[in-house]
C-alpha cells in the first residue's frame, strides 16, 4: 500500500467521537458507518470518504523534508507544527491519536491558526534554505537546488493553506493520514 499523506477537514465533535472510539476513524474516512451498537452516529456522519485538502509528495523517505519545511529546520514542535513529526517521532506532538499505528491523527479547530499561520510563511527562499540545509544534514548532493525545484513544495503548502482557511471559516478541525493506512484500529 502506498505510503503518503492525506488531510481531511471535520468538524470537532467528529474528532472527539473518533478520539473515544479509535477504531472507527478507518469507517469515517471511506464514508461507511460503523456498526455503532449503543452509541448514536452524529447525523452528519459522511455517506461518502471526506475530500482531501490538497495532493501531497509526501513519502516516509521525506516526511522531515516536510517538517523542516513547514518549521524552518530540524527542532521539534510542540504545537500544530508536529503536524508531519507524528510520522517519526510518534510520541512528541500535539495531534490527538486516533489509531494504534500513528497514522491517523487530528487538530481540533483551535490548533489549525497556528498550522494556517506556518503553511502561509512557506515560501521559495524558505524552502530553498530547508531543502540545502536537509540535504547537507543528510550528506547528499545540493548544489543543483534552486527555485524551480522547491516550487512544487510551496504549491502544496499553498494548496493545503486554502483548505485550512476554509475549515477554520467553518469551525472545523482536521484529520490526518499519514502512512501505509493500516485497516486495524
Amino acid at each position: 500500500m502506498a505510503m503518503g499523506f492525506a488531510a481531511f477537514a471535520v468538524p470537532d465533535a467528529h474528532i472527539d467521537l473518533l478520539v473515544s472510539r479509535p477504531g472507527w476513524v478507518h469507517d469515517y474516512l471511506e464514508g461507511n458507518r460503523p456498526d455503532a451498537g449503543d452509541a448514536t452516529l452524529p447525523a452528519d456522519w459522511p455517506a461518502q470518504a471526506p475530500q482531501s485538502l490538497g495532493g501531497w509528495g509526501i513519502n516516509h523517505r521525506n516526511v522531515d523534508l516536510y517538517h523542516w519545511i513547514l518549521n524552518g529546520g530540524p527542532a521539534l514542535a510542540t504545537g500544530a507544527g508536529s503536524l508531519f513529526q507524528t510520522w517519526y517521532e510518534p510520541d512528541r506532538h500535539a495531534a490527538l491519536k486516533l489509531d494504534r499505528h500513528n497514522e491517523r491523527f487530528a487538530f481540533r479547530s483551535g490548533q489549525l491558526p497556528e498550522l494556517l499561520a506556518l503553511s502561509e510563511a512557506v515560501t521559495v527562499d524558505s524552502t530553498l534554505a530547508a531543502f540545502t540545509d536537509w540535504c547537507k544534514q543528510r550528506g547528499e548532493r545540493h548544489d543543483d537546488l534552486d527555485h524551480y525545484a522547491c516550487q512544487p513544495f510551496v504549491d502544496e503548502f499553498a494548496q493545503f493553506a486554502r483548505g485550512l482557511r476554509a475549515a477554520i471559516e467553518r469551525g472545523d478541525g482536521i484529520i490526518c493520514l499519514l502512512g501505509a493506512g493500516n485497516r486495524d484500529p
